[in-house]
């Protein structure tokens, strides 16, 4: 008897399965290694910049919990410290009256390597401080749970820092800093990646490989990690510096549906973008957009942003409201697809075919 089961009913997915991965939705959770605001920190920043807090005034369960509950979307924030320590004083620690990391993170903050945290000195709470923290505890669920959905991480590196404050400037990277990032991906997570030269048909661009034959199903993805950098144009064109195609690289990245490195595109805004999504997604590309994107939007607003998500096509949806998060119980508002599904099938490109 096999190790899985596929289930298809009413449209939604179980498990994987001979679909595409392109022919379906995923819904996951927006800067998923984020915890709530320390409340000392909320009530100064709330005394210094009321939309800077209200902004950031939000946080999720542990990376492991949104896994168990469904999630197949994380994004993280990866900061550069080839020192270390350069985080391990905040802004934030001179007003805190709670410590804002317990000794083992404090450690962690001292030694080199890659952080995660949402803004420097302000919002620097996370449920792993060391990008390879994240990657090993993706690593030990996913070999607890092998033949999983594949994921999807989304990865942005963070260059800049808050006016609001006087801190420490994040450093920029560098083509080498994107190289020694793919190679912690790779050293981390052996063996459970979907990266751009496995998707690639030699001797085809990657965007020439979507077009022509899209993507592979979610049963030849079980148990796989598909990581999608997010960068600006600047840190995109260096992330593929030397890299044609993108050969080599642990991620895929966003670029222009014209680029021989387009295969998984970020386009934000569903409403205004409607249907530039609709037509990439008709095209074989996979596409990640936004179910929400503003705490102050009332929740009608919310459910016309998601719908407009939903009905694009695109297979990625981000929210800060996942089942379970603190935000769904303040706000009387959840993000999930007709009966608290995570994973469903794509009725948009379904309908196409």
């Amino acid at each position: 008897m096999p190790f899985f089961i596929f289930i298809f009913f009413a449209g939604y997915v179980s498990s994987v399965s001979a679909k595409p991965l392109n022919t379906l939705q995923m819904i996951g959770s927006h800067n998923s290694y984020k915890k709530t605001l320390n409340v000392s920190v909320k009530h100064k920043l709330n005394d210094l910049s009321p939309k800077l807090m209200a902004r950031i005034d939000y946080g999720h369960s542990s990376i492991i919990k949104q896994l168990n509950s469904g999630v197949r979307h994380l994004e993280i924030d990866v900061l550069k410290d080839p020192n270390g320590g350069l985080y391990i004083k905040p802004w934030a620690n001179t007003f805190a009256t709670t410590p804002l990391f317990n000794e083992l993170e404090k450690k962690q903050l001292a030694t080199p390597g890659f952080k995660v945290m949402h803004i420097p000195d302000i919002d620097v709470q996370s449920h792993c401080v060391l990008f390879s923290g994240c990657l090993n505890t993706l690593k030990a669920w996913s070999e607890a749970n092998p033949q999983h959905f594949p994921i999807v991480v989304m990865l942005n590196v963070k260059e800049t820092r808050s006016d609001l404050v006087l801190g420490n400037n994040p450093l920029k990277f560098t083509p080498k800093d994107y190289y020694l990032l793919d190679e912690v991906i790779q050293k981390s997570l052996p063996n459970l990646l979907f990266t751009p030269d496995d998707l690639r048909k030699t001797p085809l661009s990657l965007n020439q490989t979507v077009v022509k034959f899209g993507w592979p199903s979610t049963r030849a993805l079980a148990g796989k990690f598909i990581f999608l950098f997010d960068g600006n144009t600047q840190q995109s064109a260096l992330y593929k510096q030397n890299r044609p195609s993108l050969k080599g690289a642990s991620m895929f990245a966003h670029y222009d549906e014209n680029h021989p490195e387009a295969a998984f595109m970020i386009v934000n805004n569903p409403i205004r973008d409607f249907y530039k999504i609709q037509q990439l997604v008709l095209k074989g590309f996979m596409v990640r957009t936004r179910a929400d994107a503003n705490l102050s939007a009332t929740n009608s607003q919310r459910t016309m942003q998601f719908n407009a998500a939903k009905n694009s096509g695109a297979q990625v949806i981000s929210t800060d409201f996942i089942p379970g998060s603190p935000q769904q119980a303040r706000f009387n508002y959840v993000v999930q697809f007709d009966g608290g599904h995570l994973v469903r099938t794509n009725p948009f490109i379904n309908n196409q075919l």
